[in-house]
């Protein structure tokens, strides 16, 4: 009996130690534990703290060409002496073709200067100077990271518009196992330099609408997503409570009602006009009557046409209604 007890009491330990992977429940996390000077550094970053945010967006800087680009050159006037190559792929050494005009190196330079240098470098072969026209077409460059307990961790493809909310929806969104308590920005520094990691308060971004943390993410952004662990997972009365460094429900209005929350897209729109319908006159006409307002009558131009439609009305029934029988 000692020896049966002593076995269940070595099996309950194994699994709290090591933890269930179906059920998410142990002490360690065994994908990517958060460390605890990140959490610290977090903890310590002020708010806000004076980065973008999803309602100040702002034009990321000059983007500089590197291998695995795609770029487009083309000429500008259509009877130059240089035609296009097609959408061709920075090869690893930075170059690309073009033609019978050799190679040119583009890696760390910009379109602009691409589009001059290309220009200068036709000129010298040929003699003749020729506009050309360069796009980016697509890039290689300009990802975002998103690590953790996220549907599909990986780097993935940004355009400079996207905000933490859009990375984590763009990796699968949060797993059962996610603590939304333990989502970190991490943007990349020099080693001598400032670490910045930011807390993100996932669950005031999504239901308060709190945009604070929901930051403009940039190329080279990591989003990091801890794992709940074990005691996490058992202390649930504190599942549906906000975090105490996110808790900013002391600025959120009690009565939207009192300010002027509108869609900030309206403005750019006409509002459209809604139609006058037949309960909406008649109502109309029991206010005049009420405050002692004669109704307007309409003018004697428009009779011909009401009774046009009336008669157009008694034509339609004679033609769709059945006919009476006779006796009727």
């Amino acid at each position: 009996m000692t020896r049966i007890l002593s076995s269940i009491f070595l099996m309950g330990c194994l699994l709290v130690c090591g933890g269930c992977s179906s059920l998410g429940l142990t002490l360690w996390p065994s994908q990517l534990p958060m460390l605890s000077k990140a959490k610290e550094f977090a903890q310590r970053s002020p708010l806000p703290s004076g980065l973008e945010h999803e309602l100040a967006k702002q034009v990321l800087p000059e983007y500089f060409v590197e291998p695995g680009d795609r770029l487009l050159l083309e000429p500008v006037e259509l009877d130059s002496e240089f035609q296009a190559t097609g959408d061709q792929e920075v090869m690893v050494d930075g170059s690309v073709d073009l033609a019978h005009f050799g190679r040119i190196r583009v890696a760390g330079l910009t379109v602009e200067q691409i589009e001059a240098a290309v220009v200068d470098h036709i000129e010298s072969v040929s003699g003749n100077r020729i506009n050309i026209n360069v796009q980016l077409l697509e890039t290689n460059g300009a990802q975002v990271y998103v690590l953790g307990a996220v549907g599909s961790p990986g780097a993935y493809d940004i355009d400079g518009n996207e905000t933490v909310l859009d990375s984590i929806l763009m990796a699968g969104g949060l797993t059962s196992k996610a603590s939304p308590c333990d989502i970190i920005l991490v943007r990349p520094t020099d080693p001598c330099d400032c670490r910045v990691v930011q807390r993100v308060c996932y669950r005031q971004i999504t239901q308060l609408g709190d945009v604070t943390t929901n930051y403009q993410i940039q190329p080279g952004d990591r989003v990091v997503v801890g794992e709940r662990t074990l005691c996490q997972e058992l202390a649930f009365w504190k599942q549906a409570s906000a975090c105490p460094c996110c808790d900013r429900s002391k600025c959120v209005e009690c009565r939207p009602e009192t300010k002027d929350y509108r869609n900030r897209f309206a403005s750019w729109f006409p509002p459209f006009p809604r139609p006058l319908r037949q309960d909406d006159q008649s109502e109309g006409e029991e206010t005049a009557n009420a405050e002692g307002i004669a109704p307007i009558e309409p003018d004697a131009g428009e009779a011909p046409e009401i009774q046009e439609d009336s008669q157009q009305r008694s034509s339609d029934q004679d033609i769709f209604l059945p006919p009476e029988l006779p006796g009727n």
